[in-house]
């Protein structure tokens, strides 16, 4: 079930030419260690592109889609962060049935904002370098949280039910008579926040910690220019959630939003034949980024 609610999107690219790769390692107070890499493009940057991937626990050399917003972004560092108890190393089959015991102890949305705040400080970014934040399922959420803290010039939300509850978005894609267990299953990790335990492939912990979040609340805070990107054959992130999210930014008369909705698309942005269409969305989105300016968004 967790592999349909916040399944990572794929796609097939092939990776840009890059100057130069570095694989880096940061501490926690807690003393483990946070697993990152940084591609540095020939020439002069035009700006530092973070890629934040959905659900799982595969390194992020292991996404596809990585490769196709890298390929968009060429002349941009790209920064690509590992989950809790991932290195960058790390060879893992499934992503969702063979995670290892660290993750499961640390991995949560929540985690991942602040493993994200530590590996911007230690870039020293100059305020005038352009950061644009990029997030798919799950990582749209990680990325509307670390957009509040981090300014960034652009935030991209691919694929992410935005403006609902994650508990909510979740039941949304259960037939009702699964919402019992569903429910039973979210209460117990509210009781065992700290868990361990297992509930639909991901720790009560990570569930305690994402479950009455709204990405919404956290994109209200900021101002950065928000792109929200969706199909509306999205079954695991559903299109009413994100249409949510134009809604509270129109009560709010707030402009720093907009919304692309594509038709017959679903969570990967794949049509009904199985045709991938995200890397044309890739380009369209690095064009989006590059025409920012005062009229951008909508009211």
């Amino acid at each position: 079930m967790h592999r349909l609610i916040a399944a990572c999107i794929a796609a097939l690219a092939a990776t840009p030419a890059l100057a130069q790769t570095e694989h880096r390692v940061l501490p926690r107070p807690d003393g483990s260690s946070i697993a990152f890499s940084v591609d540095t493009p020939a020439g002069k940057p035009d700006g530092i592109l973070v890629l934040a991937q959905g659900s799982g626990c595969q390194p992020t050399t292991a996404n596809a889609n990585f490769a196709v917003m890298r390929q968009a972004f060429p002349r941009y560092v790209t920064v690509m962060v590992e989950k809790y108890g991932i290195a960058s190393d790390a060879v893992i089959a499934d992503g969702f049935t063979d995670c290892p015991a660290a993750f499961h102890a640390g991995h949560t949305v929540a985690q991942r904002v602040a493993d994200y705040v530590s590996v911007l400080d230690s870039l020293k970014r100059r305020p005038d370098t352009p950061l644009v934040l990029f997030g798919g399922s799950e990582g749209g959420l990680a990325v509307a949280m670390l957009a509040e803290q981090a300014a960034p010039t652009a935030t991209i939300l691919l694929s992410s039910a935005t403006g609902i509850p994650f508990a909510d978005m979740v039941l949304s894609t259960v037939p009702p008579e699964g919402h019992g267990s569903i429910r039973a299953g979210f209460a117990a990790a509210r009781s065992d926040p700290q868990g361990r335990t297992l509930f639909a492939g991901s720790s009560h912990r990570f569930w305690a910690d994402i479950l009455d979040r709204i990405p919404a609340d956290y994109m209200a805070r900021s101002d950065t220019q928000f792109l929200i990107v969706q199909g509306d054959r999205d079954t695991s992130s559903p299109v009413a959630a994100a249409r949510a999210t134009t809604d509270r930014f129109a009560t709010a008369g707030k402009c720093n939003l907009t919304y692309w909705e594509f038709p017959a698309l679903d969570h990967g942005m794949e049509a009904p034949n199985g045709t991938s269409h995200l890397a044309d969305i890739a380009e369209a989105i690095a064009g989006w980024v590059a025409g920012i300016g005062p009229d951008t968004g909508t009211c």
